[in-house]
């Protein structure tokens, strides 16, 4: 985004020089004041990290959410709501296959979402005839929190089978990048897999199509032998040796379905995990600083290069949003007084009794900037 804004009608050389240097020390800045957040962050989540050595525990979970939660508006994420996993949950977008996700299982689980993309995708239509293109909306970031029930939880409903063990102890936290919206139940790890209505038609047509050939073929020979009494065992034995072989080849296929299915969603799993745990909360952090620092710089370049379009804070806000949906097509809602306040903060922004809203010259910007540096410790 800043090769965008550096490219704006009015920025020559000497201009986007100084953005440049206004941009490195804004991003110095609040990667200064993000290190103790990250450093909170981590100290909170460490005896719930299920990949420390001794055995995670969920001691001060209430507080390490409530201060992730804060760092995740921070970075302008947005919690998944119900309607959206009902939509997954009901629909079905790359992978042709709808997944129970069994969520009585989990003490804890939140969703959180970052940004939208559109995403292309080939699939077969007219029976597997022709592929087409097809458009897909996605989430490009996604953030998974998930706590399991324990191991007596499992014990009590004579579910077992479904305990994951030990490592599933602890708070696990997952990014993932480019998941499609309707295909968002395949990252969650305890799920069953449920066949579209024509995929059990293809694995039952044959089974039912076997019982009415062996029918047609062998149902009048095994009338007449019990009309006249005189049933071959041969006969019999071999209709069930046909009736067996289309059975076992139903089964067969619906192994291969499902084991196709299975296949596909790990190796899109494995492609599109970012992070694990504690390593999430970096680039949790590491994504926070970039939004603010493009929030700030947005912000200080329209107020410095369109200052005679005397902004109010409403009209900021229609302007960048504008720019961003004709620049890059996406409908951003801008959080302009989320932008204003760290420019106040850095004391870069003058706003009159009117609301007209101003920044100091790129020079006084820089001087300020580097006086608040120095200043950050004053022992």
């Amino acid at each position: 985004m800043k090769d965008a804004i550096f490219q704006l009608d009015g920025i020559d050389d000497r201009i986007r020089d100084g953005l440049a240097k206004v941009s490195e020390m804004l991003e110095a800045i609040w990667h200064h004041s993000s290190h103790a957040g990250l450093e909170n962050l981590k100290s909170l989540y460490e005896s719930m990290d299920p990949d420390q050595i001794a055995a995670p525990d969920s001691v001060g979970k209430e507080e390490f959410l409530s201060t992730l939660n804060e760092a995740l508006i921070d970075g302008n994420w947005e919690e998944i709501s119900d309607e959206e996993m009902q939509d997954a949950l009901d629909g079905e977008d790359v992978f042709a296959i709808s997944l129970d996700v069994r969520f009585d299982e989990y003490v804890t689980m939140k969703l959180y979402k970052l940004g939208e993309v559109s995403i292309e995708d080939e699939r077969l239509s007219l029976f597997g005839l022709k592929k087409e293109t097809v458009t897909i909306d996605a989430f490009d970031r996604i953030i998974q929190i998930l706590e399991f029930q324990d191991e007596s939880w499992f014990a009590e409903r004579k579910r077992m089978k479904h305990y994951q063990g030990d490592e599933s102890k602890g708070l696990h936290i997952r990014l993932f990048k480019t998941v499609p919206k309707l295909d968002l139940e395949t990252i969650f790890p305890n799920t069953s897999p449920m066949m579209r209505g024509v995929d059990k038609i293809k694995i039952g047509a044959p089974l039912i199509g076997g019982l009415v050939s062996i029918g047609m073929k062998f149902g009048p020979i095994l009338l007449g032998a019990s009309a006249s009494g005189n049933t071959s065992l041969s006969l019999l034995g071999g209709i069930l040796a046909a009736l067996g072989t289309y059975v076992m080849k139903t089964y067969m296929s619906y192994q291969k379905t499902r084991e196709k299915y299975q296949t596909q969603v790990s190796k899109d799993l494995y492609f599109k995990g970012q992070a694990n745990n504690a390593a999430v909360l970096n680039m949790i952090v590491d994504l926070g600083e970039e939004q603010e620092v493009k929030e700030a710089l947005l912000a200080y370049t329209f107020l410095l290069l369109e200052c005679e379009e005397n902004y109010d804070e409403e009209r900021l806000d229609d302007r960048i949003e504008g720019w961003l949906l004709n620049t890059f097509g996406y409908d951003i809602d801008f959080e302009v007084d989320d932008a204003l306040d760290k420019l106040e903060k850095m004391r870069l922004l003058s706003k009159t009794e009117e609301g007209i809203l101003s920044v100091a010259p790129i020079e006084e910007a820089l001087a300020i900037l580097d006086d608040y540096w120095d200043n950050i410790y004053d022992y």
